[in-house]
């Protein structure tokens, strides 16, 4: 405790702390805390520039694969929303969807990180990868056919879900052997990318399609967007993609990797503090057509706006941070700034009554919270031991999962008082977590 107290106050930094506690710890002397890796000697159009782990054949031809498969995903989630509306008429059958599709996410990507530390990550991720294409294309043709049920969609839905919860800390964990050191942090940046895009085309592109052409159409273009991407994935070349053999049971490394990030405090601040984010602020975007429409007194029009110019802005966010990323020395300062600001933002955005003034907010709040979010993946990614790679992502990527949870919350404050009291709250909450970690802990000002 006196130890922790110092960290605390900024009189030890993190990473001394953690070698101190690592050395008194015999259960986990197997896994020290990697270093942020020194810059190595590559040529310079590899250390500079906003797409500089695109010149990198194997990184490049990942995004590919990504892009189509974020795709496919928003393409499909608007079909299945869109198919079972036409099937009941019934706001419980869209709840059911959400359920479906978000409890195994929560429920299952914990173990999907044990795999991803058990096995050959792209093994896993192909393999989930070609699940999730049967999965939509199984709708497909039920849906061409006239076969198409409530029942069958919503198990179709679910079963895709529960094989996306295992994809994604493969995915996460794949991302270092795909890059050079030099560009891991352009790499996480722009890794983000397809799934910024992806909240602006796929739903607008399914919206074309199922009114142009119906259902079957929207899922056969998500069928033929994931088998694309599964293209990509089976010609990479990818050189230590699985970690060492496990000697212990799928039980005992689950356990391990949490007990991990509990000893270790920088890990589990960043991640304490990306769930707060999660819960109470990604979760505005389920309050916002109710704002728009009491607060701002705007219709559809208005939230498409909104919509599109949050999705520009963390585009924006990306494209900067990728930009930059290989010249941070202040993470630290950039975490908890974009983790600030956007609280702050989202605070004002509460109390404004006036669209044109909103669509100047939004797109600063997806740029903050895109520094922020993206800055802890890189110190994440850099920082975490390989053994244990795809557990600490996967805990970490759990965050992102949890934001419908974070809706109901919202929602649920908003039906007691109103939309702009609810995001006044969620502002001051997340704004406030950042200010008093600002203060308590120095050593996160300092994190280079």
């Amino acid at each position: 405790m006196p130890d922790l107290r110092l960290l605390l106050t900024g009189r030890i930094p993190a990473r001394v702390y953690c070698q101190r506690e690592h050395a008194s710890e015999a259960s986990l002397t197997s896994h020290p805390i990697a270093p942020p890796p020194p810059a190595p000697a590559t040529p310079a159009h590899q250390r500079a520039g906003a797409l500089a782990a695109l010149t990198e054949g194997r990184y490049r031809r990942y995004v590919v694969g990504l892009t189509w498969y974020v795709t496919g995903w928003k393409v499909e989630e608007t079909a299945y929303a869109w198919l079972l509306w036409e099937l009941t008429h019934s706001p419980l059958a869209l709840g059911a969807l959400g359920l479906v599709t978000g409890l195994p996410l929560v429920l299952l990507q914990l173990f999907g990180g044990v795999l991803a530390d058990r096995m050959d990550r792209l093994r896993l991720l192909l393999t989930t990868q070609l699940v999730t294409w049967l999965t939509i294309t199984s709708a497909t043709v039920l849906t061409a056919l006239g076969l198409a049920r409530i029942e069958l969609l919503l198990a179709l839905a679910g079963l895709s879900a529960a094989f996306r919860a295992f994809e994604q800390p493969a995915r996460m964990a794949l991302i270092p052997h795909l890059v050079s050191p030099a560009n891991l942090g352009n790499a996480i940046a722009l890794g983000s990318l397809p799934w910024q895009a992806g909240r602006i085309v796929g739903p607008a592109l399914g919206g074309v399609l199922l009114a142009s052409a119906g259902g079957a159409v929207g899922l056969a273009f998500g069928a033929a967007s994931y088998l694309l991407g599964l293209l990509c994935y089976l010609g990479l070349k990818v050189p230590r993609a699985t970690s060492a053999p496990p000697t212990t049971s799928l039980a005992q490394q689950f356990g391990e990797g949490l007990v991990f990030i509990a000893r270790r405090p920088l890990f589990l601040t960043l991640i304490t503090l990306t769930f707060f984010n999660s819960l109470f602020g990604v979760a505005y975007l389920w309050v916002l057509p109710a704002f728009v429409a009491t607060a701002l007194a705007s219709g559809a029009e208005g939230y498409g706006l909104l919509q599109a110019a949050s999705g520009a802005g963390a585009i924006l966010g990306t494209v900067t941070l990728a930009s930059v990323s290989h010249r941070l020395t202040r993470r630290g300062w950039v975490m908890l700034g974009g983790a600030i600001a956007f609280g702050g933002l989202l605070l004002l955005l509460a109390q404004t009554r006036s669209l044109p003034h909103a669509l100047m907010l939004i797109p600063l709040m997806g740029f903050a919270n895109t520094f922020y979010f993206t800055t802890v993946s890189i110190v994440l990614q850099h920082r975490v031991p390989e053994a244990l790679r795809g557990r600490v992502l996967g805990i970490y990527g759990l965050c992102w999962n949890l934001v419908p949870l974070g809706g109901l919350l919202v929602g649920s404050l908003a039906s007691l008082t109103t939309p702009a009291t609810a995001l006044l709250v969620c502002g001051a909450l997340v704004a406030g977590s950042a200010l008093a970690l600002l203060v308590l802990a120095p050593s996160l000002r300092r994190l280079a």
